[in-house]
């Protein structure tokens, strides 16, 4: 395909049959009921078959790869995961990428996992979830993955952690509607200030466009406290507007803080208005497509018409070819 019909979607979820059948109910999440209460889905995410034929009809040209939320069933599920994931890259090179799946409570493991992922199932990038049990992302548990990333160079993907006892639970189905969101923005300021200042070449991709960033992105500007940065006396304790953080450098450390992150556009139904805002907030060289495939947009003529709405956007051709592609082909080192 020419360069400009290059389309990657970031947030596709493929499940092994085989995988599947170790999911079960954990301390977190029930997976056994709700692959009773979403069965077509779970019948489409075994199928890559059905999923090649989606992207085709979408117009999709290469899919990422991954199913995070389902790593807190355990070191068993991951492996198996990993290896229906490798079997797919393998047969269809240029169509797939797969990441690689871990459970980080197990550490030996976990690292000899991600090393047998690269090394010997073709898998690139690593999968993860915005907080585990009581653990959160920015966890000393957590420093082997991100030691593997960047000793590969290679992408962490944080996705939203499917537990139901998350910020509100199950009351207005809060932890589907809002509180994922809210985890994911929660997972992204403990990552810029927990994580990021020990692995600064850390390579991360935020689903959802980390949560709501478009519009909270100039509270977090507005508040940014860096260590070690030089503050005037009298301002030190002030909340600033953007005018006076732009005039104290805290905009630029902050931009620097975040210079090798992305985040996917799934998670907002597609709606235009807001990836028109991510374009101005967060910039085309830090974002990429994702549909959420078979979840979000199961439709092909759902997915066109969102490419179609990208592509008559009021900006640069090379910031949407950015968005649509370009950036996860350097992350994920695509030729």
């Amino acid at each position: 395909m020419i360069n400009e019909a290059f389309v990657i979607d970031m947030q596709n979820h493929y499940i092994p049959a085989e995988a599947l059948k170790l999911a079960g109910k954990t301390t977190e999440f029930d997976y056994a009921m709700s692959l009773k209460k979403r069965v077509r889905a779970y019948e489409i995410m075994t199928d890559i078959e059905q999923t090649l034929k989606w992207m085709d009809e979408s117009g999709i040209t290469m899919a990422i790869l991954s199913t995070a939320a389902f790593s807190s069933n355990g070191h068993a599920f991951c492996k198996v995961c990993n290896d229906g994931y490798s079997e797919v890259v393998k047969k269809y090179p240029d169509r797939f990428k797969g990441m690689v799946h871990i459970y980080p409570f197990e550490k030996q493991k976990g690292e000899d996992e991600i090393k047998r992922g690269v090394e010997e199932l073709g898998l690139w990038g690593i999968a993860v979830v915005t907080s585990y049990h009581n653990m959160t992302i920015d966890s000393e548990v957590m420093n082997p993955i991100y030691e593997m990333a960047v000793k590969y160079d290679m992408p962490i993907f944080v996705h939203p952690s499917i537990r139901i006892n998350l910020w509100g639970g199950e009351r207005y189905e809060l932890y589907n509607k809002l509180s994922r969101e809210y985890d994911i923005t929660k997972s992204f300021f403990e990552i810029v200030y927990g994580v990021l200042p020990r692995f600064p070449e850390l390579k991360i991709i935020f689903a959802h466009l980390g949560g709501g960033l478009p519009t909270l992105k100039g509270r977090l500007l507005s508040r940014h406290r860096p260590e070690n940065f030089h503050w005037p006396r009298e301002s030190a304790d002030d909340v600033f507007c953007i005018y006076q953080a732009e005039e104290l450098g805290l905009v630029d450390d902050f931009e620097s803080r975040v210079k090798n992150v992305l985040y996917d556009s799934a998670g907002c139904g597609g709606w235009l208005l807001v990836i028109k805002s991510a374009f101005e907030t967060l910039g085309a060289e830090h974002l990429c497509f994702g549909t959420d495939y078979p979840y979000e947009f199961r439709e092909p003529k759902y997915v066109k018409k969102i490419i179609d709405d990208i592509n008559g956007m009021n900006v640069a051709q090379e910031d949407k070819r950015k968005f649509l592609g370009g950036n996860l082909k350097k992350f994920f080192q695509i030729r």
